[in-house]
């Protein structure tokens, strides 16, 4: 069997215990919460019809747990939620993978049941680089209870990976913020920023982005130990083309041209979009799991983007790595849904620098740091669920 692998982002909540300048859901209503009743409703919709009407038949599912943040749900509900979608994936004999993203803006002990819950699949993001990131207006105080869950996880179970988004203070501070990530063996992904934040971000161009992740990865390959994202993935795409590999099947999100097989999104009142970016954009609502409503024509719009690409997207001698980037990048800064990304010019920077780097290298080498760095991780996450289960068992015992 051919694997077909699906992402399903799952937003339980548009309800967030900070304000953050960049967050990308302040438009919606702090009080929006999806109910178990209506989140087990919405799985059936999707089993049950969103897989047929989207052509699909997952073999794999990665689910991942967004926000609003995820600790302003109140834990029992979210296990019954995340139990009742493991066993409706089991029941159909589709490997399942699950995670969470959260602010950690909690107590430790919350912090390290969302780790467990999650199997140590716990992301959260990092800003030492500016004030942006805020508590009740208040930076002092996020990186104060922050830093303490945080702590927390890093001490008993392992080093939560990170968000890193690229606005004005975040493109300024890309080597650094690399540096600390090092120093902490922490996974990192760099994410430029979109508009769908807070009213009066402002979006930088195309040419600071591109310095900004040039420069980190002019930093990152060969010599940190750690996996920084888009890099790692970018480099692994590259090397396996160039060593006359197929891709993997299942691209990393941005990275994928048939984005209505390999991802949808569902929201608090039971929206269906493509992925959280596209939903946060208001882009390309496919329908919805409560109503049991379906765009088919938007589907069909959608599923074409494939077979319509950019010309200088066919052309492109790293189509194969990059396939035509992201379309909610394109669609949102006025390109369309078939068009090219502004940061395409980052990623042919980058890519050239790969090129560059093997030649340099050796693809032998290239290809035993990549193994060396994800090895470190698996084993870094692997430390950490035992110290969990310790845990577990000491509380058990009184």
């Amino acid at each position: 069997m051919i694997p077909s692998p699906l992402t399903l982002h799952i937003r339980m909540t548009k309800a967030c215990n900070a304000d953050c300048g960049y967050c990308s859901s302040w438009q919606e209503s702090q009080s929006t919460r999806m109910p178990a009743n209506d989140f087990k409703r919405s799985i059936d919709f999707i089993f049950q019809e969103g897989f047929q009407k989207l052509g699909i038949s997952p073999t794999h599912l990665t689910a991942q747990y967004i926000g609003g943040e995820i600790l302003t749900v109140p834990h029992a509900e979210l296990l019954e939620c995340v139990t009742y979608l493991r066993d409706m994936a089991a029941s159909r004999g589709i490997q399942f993978v699950d995670g969470v993203q959260s602010n950690l803006i909690g107590s430790p002990a919350r912090a390290k049941r969302l780790y467990d819950l999650f199997e140590g699949r716990l992301g959260t993001s990092v800003d030492d680089m500016s004030d942006v990131r805020t508590v009740a207006g208040s930076p002092e105080k996020y990186r104060l209870i922050w830093k303490e869950a945080d702590t927390a996880l890093r001490r008993e179970r392992s080093v939560p990976g990170a968000v890193y988004v690229l606005d004005e203070s975040g493109l300024n501070g890309v080597a650094r913020q690399m540096m600390l990530s090092a120093r902490d063996q922490r996974m990192l992904t760099l994410r430029p920023l979109f508009q769908g934040g807070t009213p009066g971000q402002v979006l930088q161009g195309a040419e600071a982005t591109r310095d900004a992740f040039v420069t980190g990865f002019r930093q990152w390959f060969m010599r940190l130990p750690i996996i920084v994202e888009p890099y790692f993935y970018l480099t692994q795409a590259r090397v396996r083309t160039l060593s006359g590999q197929q891709q993997a099947v299942g691209a990393a999100c941005a990275f994928q041209s048939d984005c209505t097989k390999r991802s949808l999104s569902l929201e608090p009142n039971g929206d269906l979009y493509v992925c959280q970016d596209m939903a946060d954009g208001g882009i390309g609502k496919l329908g919805n799991a409560l109503t049991s409503i379906w765009d088919a024509e938007m589907v069909a719009m959608l599923s074409e983007r494939p077979n319509r690409l950019d010309d200088n997207c066919r052309s492109c001698p790293y189509l194969t790595e990059c396939q035509g980037g992201c379309m909610f990048e394109s669609a949102a800064q006025g390109r369309g849904m078939y068009g090219r990304s502004q940061h395409c010019t980052s990623w042919k920077s980058l890519f050239s620098l790969i090129d560059q780097g093997v030649a340099e290298h050796g693809l032998g080498e290239v290809v035993d740091w990549l193994h060396r760095i994800d090895m470190r991780h698996a084993n870094t996450k692997s430390a950490g669920l035992d110290r969990a289960k310790l845990a577990a068992m000491v509380e058990a015992e009184f």
